[in-house]
């Protein structure tokens, strides 16, 4: 016999019996006494499990929804929520570059884009697992723990995940109509569980960037990136900040034109905000270069860069093409210093980790500004 929590609860066919009267009359009566016997107060039933926990409203619902084959039109309208709203998050995805407001029909190619319903796909999968894993709560945190450990390395940030919720409950207010619409209970059980979701994904992906800022670099890399740094500064920290901003605001400009994002940056290279920021952002490499140790790696320049993210910090931009600008410019100035023949794979590669490493000290800033 099954109570009526687990079969509202579990994944099997509605069909399933709750209750199962096959038994004889008199076996119908000792059961029918035995629930009289039982009847008490509400702290009662609750104390005894009767009553639903407040997770499992959510997964109920989802349930019906997958019953019902609503769960991907659920999952995919979030993700057109989050992507008209916040243009800034489309590059994150493949599917997110090749949107194009000025076509008429642009929804209904997202719907149909293959990438895009691929993922809808797997966070309609994640989301069952973690439903699946709800009962045990520290097994679910490990799970979530996880993933978010995983998605550091797709650049998925702390603040992605808030907008993820907000486009999960946007969906579920106005996605779902008739017996699936939500209600009030429904609805605070989901945010309580979108709040699960955020926290520890979100733990996961602090986890794995303290990770990588204490393990990204090796001492020999280190070394030959401080022997390399001693010859920009006898190039002129300056100069060189120049060099990196102007090919970064160059390449920025040029691939939020072709995406037609309204993001530019609000300065321009003529400017003394412009020479300030270029002053500023070779001092931010300093310090990064100066701050790693053998024992924490970069941990400690979370700490020594604040200064930096508070001064410089611009809001309305693109995350992702700034980063692939930076690190253009970053580049165009050490060719200017070495020369292009001193830019081999190796020079590139632990460049590129510390031009990560300080973005991500960056990041872990701005998630707790």
């Amino acid at each position: 016999m099954r109570s009526v929590v687990e079969a509202a609860c579990s994944y099997d066919s509605d069909r399933t019996t709750v209750v199962d009267y096959s038994a004889e009359d008199d076996t119908r009566e000792e059961l029918r006494f035995s629930l009289e016997e039982s009847e008490g107060s509400e702290s009662d039933y609750s104390e005894s499990g009767l009553s639903l926990e407040v997770h499992d409203l959510a997964r109920a619902h989802w349930i019906q929804l997958h019953k019902l084959n609503r769960q991907s039109n659920l999952i995919q309208n979030a993700l057109l929520y989050i992507v008209e709203n916040y243009k800034h998050t489309r590059p994150i995805w493949q599917f997110g570059l090749g949107i194009d407001e000025s076509t008429k029909d642009w929804k209904t190619l997202l719907f149909n884009n293959f990438y895009f319903r691929h993922h809808s796909a797997s966070i309609q999968a994640a989301i069952t697992m973690v439903m699946e894993n709800m009962d045990d709560r520290d097994c679910m945190k490990k799970l979530l723990n996880e993933i978010g450990a995983h998605h550091f390395f797709y650049d998925a940030c702390e603040p992605h995940l808030e907008l993820f919720e907000q486009g999960m409950i946007h969906s579920l207010r106005t996605t779902l109509v008739g017996h699936v619409k939500i209600d009030e209970s429904t609805e605070q059980s989901w945010t309580l569980f979108l709040k699960d979701l955020k926290t520890f994904m979100g733990e996961g992906i602090a986890i794995q960037r303290n990770t990588y800022l204490r393990d990204c670099m090796t001492e020999p890399e280190i070394t030959e990136i401080r022997s390399k740094w001693s010859k920009v500064e006898e190039f002129g920290l300056q100069e060189a900040g120049q060099v990196v901003c102007e090919r970064g605001i160059k390449t920025y400009t040029t691939l939020i034109t072709s995406h037609k994002m309204d993001l530019v940056i609000p300065f321009r290279p003529t400017t003394e905000v412009f020479t300030r920021f270029a002053a500023m952002t070779m001092k931010a490499f300093d310090v990064a270069i100066k701050s790693h140790s053998e024992t924490v790696g970069f941990c400690n320049l979370v700490t020594e860069i604040k200064e930096f993210v508070v001064t410089c910090i611009v809001l309305e931009m693109c995350p992702t093409f700034a980063r692939k600008a930076m690190t253009e410019g970053m580049f165009a100035m050490l060719t200017r210093v070495f020369g292009e023949q001193e830019l081999d794979e190796f020079t590139t590669r632990i460049w590129g980790k510390l031009y990560r490493a300080l973005e991500q000290a960056i990041i872990a800033n701005i998630v707790d500004y």
